[in-house]
């Protein structure tokens, strides 16, 4: 039987803002993890660093230990996979070259499902997008389905992605494809630490360990994709491979019921304590 310390989330190194696509804002969801007695969180948007700054004064005046992130994704053997990086230095030339062009491809990308859409007929308005461009400098697929959901094409954000924008769906549009050796070259570069986010069910062995082989560090453990046996072969992967393991909800502040719970899966007090020995 675990400890109790063993079954409390003391980190949640997983997290999304309103700076890319969660609801909360950086203060705000600094405020809901002191809430939940959290002691470390880390804010991962999507492709962006403009939330750093603002979580970390938030953090301090809260009392927490701030974790600057960001996840990124890449492609390998073409199947799309995340990475999350930590410790980086969000002013870094290299980092921030490669932001750059990736809001520019979310941003043409955007608009090409808006295009796809009017050729299926669905009646959208450009300027709601425009609106979701100004406020994100990580735009996506939600972004578009918001606008969907303003439009009354559809009553929530899950049926746009049913319909329309899923994998495969009428509307659908790829991501730019990022090697994940490139990937993994930025966050090192930036001074970060390279994990492989919620690799599932779906993630090959055999791509596992070209990214060992390419520099990748640590893989996601906990994550509320990951059931207890899936934990458990991601322990085994990771330790094989002496490799840092991590944890966290993936929160992106949206109601409760409607997607995981700040701080409900993460790391305990034992295992953030590894991951910063591993990483010192």
């Amino acid at each position: 039987m675990p400890s109790p310390a063993e079954r409390t989330v003391y980190a949640d190194l997983h997290t999304h803002t309103s700076r890319s696509d969660g609801r909360l804002s950086p203060r705000e969801l600094v405020a809901a993890a002191a809430e939940r007695g959290l002691q470390v969180l880390a804010v991962t948007d999507h492709d962006t660093v403009r939330g750093l700054d603002e979580a970390r004064a938030a953090a301090e005046d809260e009392g927490l230990v701030f974790v600057p992130g960001i996840e990124m994704s890449a492609t390998i053997e073409g199947a799309e996979v995340h990475v999350l990086a930590y410790g980086i230095d969000a002013t870094d030339d290299g980092l921030q070259a490669y932001l750059r062009d990736m809001q520019a491809a979310r941003e043409d990308r955007a608009w090409a499902m808006m295009d796809r859409l009017r050729e299926q007929g669905v009646e959208v308005d450009d300027r709601g997008l425009h609106e979701k461009i100004t406020a994100t400098t990580a735009v996506g697929r939600p972004h578009v389905a918001a606008v969907l959901v303003e439009a009354g094409q559809v009553d929530t954000m899950d049926g746009a992605f049913e319909k329309y924008l899923g994998n495969g769906k009428p509307a659908y549009v790829p991501k730019p494809e990022v090697p994940v050796g490139d990937a993994l070259d930025v966050i090192h570069g930036a001074g970060g630490v390279a994990v492989l986010a919620h690799p599932g069910h779906w993630t090959p062995g055999t791509q596992i360990r070209r990214m060992v082989d390419e520099g990748l560090d640590g893989i996601e453990i906990w994550h509320p994709s990951h059931d207890a046996s899936l934990q458990r072969y991601y322990q085994r992967l990771a330790r094989g491979y002496g490799l840092s393991e991590t944890g966290g909800s993936d929160y992106h502040g949206h109601r409760e019921g409607d997607g995981p719970t700040l701080g409900a899966v993460g790391m305990s007090v034992e295992a953030w304590e590894r991951f910063q020995a591993a990483t010192a």
